[in-house]
């Protein structure tokens, strides 16, 4: 027989290996919510008293509420339109919805046990099924950075217009530029590593061969539009170096996709002070995420 929830349970969709963050997360700033049951890339909790503020952890693709479990057959019956998906990302049943929604789902957690839930969409959930990539890899992109440039435009929403100007920090081999510069952005690469032919030889694209330390920011006002960075640094690394950056380009910013690394579980604790930092920088969070293309590491969108 399927078993009946209400309300005040709450499931989360996060990237294999990111459940320890997640429930680190969720005890550190949402304490209304008590650990109930994990599997990998899905974690569940139960409130016991009233949430305080907006739910929306940073180490969770999407996140939802339960209704019901069961079997398949237990938990459709008569739900009417409704996604269906498995937690390995094999998406049975999708359909179009738009933000104020309310969209239900089946979750195929294993093969007896499937989740009946439902979540409001907006800026909060995910924009497709589970929140997972709809993009594909090309054979020609120099590395998978390619899914993170557009997964996060997919997640936020964002159209980046030809010819506008992206500055990449981060930049070797080239799998982010290479998205960039396929959607008709000129773009300005910071690494001293080696980048692919197929973004040297591009007529778009101009490769400064040094660090961000070392590179002299007053170069770049007046014309970049877009900011992305992902660098292999700790995230008090990745700030610093960009600060002095987004000082120099705020005047003509649009938009900054900000990926920080994980490099410790310790660092959990920080993320609300890292987006604090952000704060101060002139930049308004819009969303912190983990995309579908992440491993130990997420996404700050700012503007």
């Amino acid at each position: 027989m399927s078993q009946i929830q209400n309300n005040s349970f709450y499931y989360f969709l996060c990237n294999p290996g990111s459940e320890k963050f997640l429930k680190e997360e969720i005890r550190l700033i949402y304490p209304e919510l008590v650990f109930a049951y994990s599997t990998e890339g899905f974690v569940t909790f139960k409130e016991t008293r009233p949430l305080g503020k907006t739910l929306r952890p940073v180490f969770c693709r999407h996140f939802g509420r339960f209704i019901k479990r069961g079997s398949l057959e237990e938990v459709s019956a008569g739900i009417g339109s409704h996604l269906y998906y498995s937690l390995q990302g094999e998406i049975f049943k999708t359909h179009p919805y738009k933000n104020g929604d309310w969209v239900k789902e089946i979750i195929k957690v294993s093969e007896t046990q499937y989740y009946l839930g439902e979540f409001k969409a907006s800026l909060l959930t995910a924009p497709s099924a589970g929140g997972f990539s709809t993009a594909t890899l090309p054979e020609i992109a120099p590395s998978r950075a390619y899914l993170k440039v557009i997964d996060g435009l997919n997640y936020m929403g964002v159209n980046l217009p030809a010819n506008d100007y992206a500055l990449e920090i981060g930049s070797s081999p080239g799998g982010a530029t290479y998205a960039l510069l396929e959607m008709g952005l000129r773009v300005e690469g910071i690494d001293p590593g080696e980048m692919s032919p197929v973004c040297l030889e591009h007529p778009k694209f101009i490769h400064h061969r040094q660090s961000i330390q070392d590179f002299h920011v007053s170069s770049l006002k007046d014309h970049v539009q877009w900011l992305y960075v992902d660098m292999n640094l700790p995230p008090e690394g990745s700030l610093r170096e960009i600060e002095k950056v987004v000082d120099a380009i705020r005047p003509t910013l649009k938009g900054a996709f900000i990926t920080l690394k994980m490099t410790k579980f310790e660092l959990v604790s920080r993320v609300p002070m890292y987006l604090n930092i952000m704060g101060k920088m002139g930049l308004k969070v819009v969303m912190a995420t983990q995309l579908p293309s992440h491993k130990q590491e997420f996404l700050v969108y700012a503007e």
